[in-house]
């Protein structure tokens, strides 16, 4: 069975109220995602804890439909990134908090994906250049429906292009085994270094190259804690918002 029928099905055989409500915003996540808009707010932590166990257990409910249901809302992430070529889970509130925080910036995109980043930010009234390479269409939905229009180029290849024509570069969810991240510092630090560099990811994780992790330096910043506030964690992936130089 597929994942949603499953996850349904696994929802009302459990019926345990909280994890029925980790259901609930799952699924006005995916819903807000097929109508290519951002989801209105964050993700609660989805999974089963001992409380939820002992609860439905007790109910003589199935222990394995119990931990069938716990893998399936642990499994989100993945559902998501390859269903609707989404990684970084941003969401309405997180760019108006941005917004706030930062105020209005001409923003150069790279390696965007569908543009979900790109859209929060020019729906707050940003000026946003949005740039990806293309290359995971094959493998993914990743860059095949795109929320704005994305011009076909690499990190660095857009750094050049649009470097002196922005304000800020932000960069999301760089895959981990890549080093180009690490030539695109090092372009930026030596020819752009007064832009403002976000970048979102798991610190020596499931994003950007271990090298990458090593070389770059971080900007201390307290609203970045208001802004992570704004991107909490759901699941496993330690995702943060970072500002680098």
């Amino acid at each position: 069975m597929d994942y949603w029928p499953r996850l349904v099905q696994l929802d009302q055989q459990v019926n345990v109220l909280a994890l029925h409500q980790q259901v609930v915003a799952a699924t006005a996540f995916r819903a807000a995602l097929r109508q290519r808009r951002l989801p209105k707010r964050p993700l609660m932590r989805l999974g089963v804890t001992p409380a939820d166990y002992a609860e439905a257990v007790l109910a003589g409910v199935d222990p394995a439909a119990v931990q069938a249901l716990d893998a399936l809302l642990r499994n989100f992430r993945q559902y998501v990134a390859y269903h609707y070529g989404m990684w970084s889970f941003v969401t309405q509130s997180l760019f108006a908090t941005w917004q706030q925080l930062f105020g209005p910036q001409r923003y150069l995109e790279v390696a965007a994906g569908n543009g979900y980043i790109s859209a929060g930010l020019q729906a707050q009234g940003n000026h946003v250049i949005t740039t990806d390479p293309l290359s995971w269409t094959q493998e993914n939905m990743t860059g095949r429906t795109p929320l704005v229009p994305i011009q076909p180029l690499g990190a660095t290849a857009a750094l050049w292009q649009y470097g002196a024509a922005v304000d800020a570069v932000v960069m999301a969810w760089s895959p981990d085994h890549d080093l180009n991240d690490v030539q695109f510092l090092t372009t930026l630090r030596r020819h752009y270094p007064h832009l403002h560099f976000f970048v979102i990811g798991e610190r020596k994780g499931a994003t950007n190259s271990r090298l990458f992790w090593s070389q770059a330096q971080f900007v201390p910043d307290r609203r970045l804690l208001a802004l992570n506030r704004a991107l909490p964690q759901f699941d496993a992936i330690n995702e943060r918002l970072y500002l680098m130089k």
